[in-house]
């Protein structure tokens, strides 16, 4: 079957595939082919106020059953008896984490899609997105909505609501072509070399679409508070290795233009340098936002067979490398 699961649901599920069934000497892959997540807390509830104050205060009190998205009591229902360790809760323990091995249930087997508009979450008259803060969907923080090695994709929706995850059409199509779709599409930015200077960062940001679909499938941008960090080196360091941009799936049987026979996505990504003066970002100075590099590439993805493509491009005197992938499923 496939599990499809919003908000707390998400931790239902996990709990499910990650201590029920192995408690019950059951391997979760015989019971789940995959599970798919809408802006669930994997990594719990954290607030970008209070220095952790509310945190510990939800923890010891568990107010209306808040507790349940705190470190102790997702240890409790994510852990597996045989693996709980009788001095509690490990140090080094993150909630986020699913273990790999066997009798596990395989990260290459879910999906989480990540909400990032604070702005249109609307519940208790916008206090706790103003609580959870900017980089949220309003009640998740970006950090804590997906699990370390699963497939994810970033989408401007909030947490729920007329403009949440589960009502839009990013919301759909997401699933849909990871649960029923028969090819997956990596593109990863490879072999890029970036110049190394005092006070400057740099950043990507990727948009991915699928052709005949009037949405953005994946979006990580600055000004949603999720673009994707770039290291830079120094002149004769070896250019950088593979830095993954975006994943998606696509489906051999959606109907397509008459006559193609390919599948086609597009992939729009930018990179950016931002420069800092005097160890603080001046909003007083010109900040830096025009693109260093850009490159839009439009990519078949056959549908009898796997394919694979590299585009090559130069930019603002950066070399880079954008790699794309389809492979059969």
């Amino acid at each position: 079957m496939f599990l499809v699961a919003h908000s707390m649901g998400g931790l239902v599920c996990r709990c499910l595939l990650q201590k029920i069934l192995p408690d019950l000497n059951r391997e979760p892959t015989d019971y789940v082919e995959k599970l798919f997540t809408y802006g669930a807390p994997h990594g719990g509830i954290a607030f970008d106020v209070g220095f952790g104050l509310l945190e510990k205060i939800r923890d010891v009190t568990g107010i209306s059953g808040a507790d349940f998205f705190g470190p102790q009591r997702m240890y409790e229902f994510l852990t597996p008896a045989s693996e709980v360790d009788p001095q509690g809760r490990p140090d080094s323990w993150s909630p986020r984490d699913v273990p790999e091995g066997d009798g596990v249930f395989p990260r290459h087997r879910v999906f989480c899609l990540v909400g990032t508009d604070p702005k249109d979450y609307d519940v208790a008259h916008g206090l706790s997105s103003a609580a959870v803060g900017a980089r949220s969907d309003g009640l998740v923080q970006i950090e804590n909505a997906y699990v370390p090695g699963a497939y994810r994709a970033y989408v401007h929706r909030s947490h729920s609501g007329r403009y949440g995850l589960v009502n839009s059409e990013e919301g759909y199509q997401n699933p849909r072509r990871f649960l029923f779709g028969d090819r997956k599409v990596e593109a990863a930015l490879v072999d890029h070399q970036l110049a190394s200077e005092d006070g400057v960062t740099w950043q990507a940001e990727v948009q991915l679409s699928v052709r005949g679909l009037p949405i953005v499938m994946h979006e990580q941008l600055a000004s949603h508070w999720c673009p994707i960090q770039l290291s830079a080196q120094q002149a004769d360091d070896p250019p950088d290795g593979a830095v993954p941009l975006a994943t998606t799936f696509l489906c051999g049987d959606l109907s397509r233009p008459p006559g193609a026979e390919t599948m086609r996505y597009a992939l729009h990504m930018r990179i950016l340098s931002l420069r800092e003066h005097h160890g603080f970002l001046s909003f007083g100075d010109h900040l830096e936002r025009t693109a260093d590099f850009a490159s839009v590439t439009t990519n078949p993805a056959a549908c009898p067979s796997t394919t694979r493509a590299e585009h090559r491009c130069v930019g603002s005197g950066h070399p880079a490398a954008l790699h794309r992938r389809a492979d059969s499923r």
